[in-house]
């Protein structure tokens, strides 16, 4: 791990539970906060979606402590967490430049990519742009690669001509009723929408702007990078975790486009904070294979 690091300028160095917490700037305007966890040669990069942060992250970062067979990265996209927010460049496209500017900046090679709901889009927007030459592996943690479409049994998030008003809400709302949308956005996503674990996710979510999450929305509405991802299929290691309630339309795009990958269903769309132990034991039979 120290290899890594030493490549680097770093801001600020500490620890967050048993994580190491860092800085690095990757451009006059950008500076990433990014977490690690275990010093082995493999990375895993954890990406996290729409307002979240590294913090959503948090049992697989304890999961990774200590191995030295992998090392867990995350970290917060421009304009959310902890990382800085300049005023342009909230695009997921933009997004895929950054995280090509990470990995250079930290001299990764051969990584594997873990995004989860548009931090997926985020991790494809960066397969679009620079290929797949230094990927070891893609997990696409509940998102599938078309953001909008006709329908909802063709596994996407919003409808095309928004006929049901979601892509509004999450673009114009996030400004006009910042908080309910946030704390309506919190229930969707835990199984077990208490007090405590609203507050928490709203918390992190907060920190986000409502100008930036209403552009990356937006943008992210007109994305598709079904073509991108069906030209991994056996050529990397593929690993879906979606939760249950999607799992008749994503198993029908998965085994229609991309059959050689694995595919699991569990909980709701923090599955992964919720159910840490079932998520991290399907992620160490997927990485049973480096």
């Amino acid at each position: 791990m120290h290899r890594i690091l030493a490549a680097v300028t770093i801001a600020l160095t500490c620890f967050i539970g048993g994580a190491r917490a860092e800085y690095v700037a990757l451009s006059s305007d950008l500076t990433i906060h990014y977490e690690t966890s275990g010093s082995g040669a493999t990375m895993i990069v954890f990406i996290p979606g729409w307002t979240m942060s590294t913090d959503v992250f948090v049992h697989q970062l304890a999961h990774f402590e200590g191995s030295t067979d992998f090392t867990a990265l995350t970290y917060d996209p421009r304009g959310q967490g902890r990382s800085s927010s300049p005023v342009e460049g909230h695009t997921y496209q933009q997004h895929g430049r950054d995280l090509a500017a990470l990995i250079d900046a930290l001299k990764l090679d051969k990584v594997i990519l873990a995004g989860w709901s548009y931090g997926v889009t985020e991790q494809l927007a960066y397969l679009d742009q620079f290929g797949a030459d230094k990927l070891a592996g893609m997990i696409l943690i509940d998102t599938g690669p078309d953001v909008s479409g006709a329908s909802y049994e063709e596994w996407v998030w919003y409808l095309s001509d928004d006929s049901d008003g979601y892509s509004r809400w999450f673009t114009e709302g996030i400004n006009e009723d910042r908080q309910t949308v946030i704390v309506e956005f919190a229930k969707w996503m835990l199984e077990d929408p208490s007090p405590e674990n609203i507050a928490w996710v709203t918390n992190i979510a907060n920190m986000t702007s409502g100008t930036v999450a209403s552009v990356l929305n937006a943008t992210g509405f007109y994305l598709d990078y079904s073509e991108d991802l069906v030209a991994l299929e056996g050529n990397i290691p593929l690993l879906y975790v979606t939760r249950e309630e999607w799992r008749e339309v994503a198993d029908r795009w998965i085994q229609a486009n991309t059959p050689s990958a694995q595919a699991e269903y569990l909980g709701k769309h923090l599955m992964f904070w919720e159910r840490p132990d079932e998520f991290n034991k399907i992620l160490d039979t997927y990485l049973g294979q480096f």
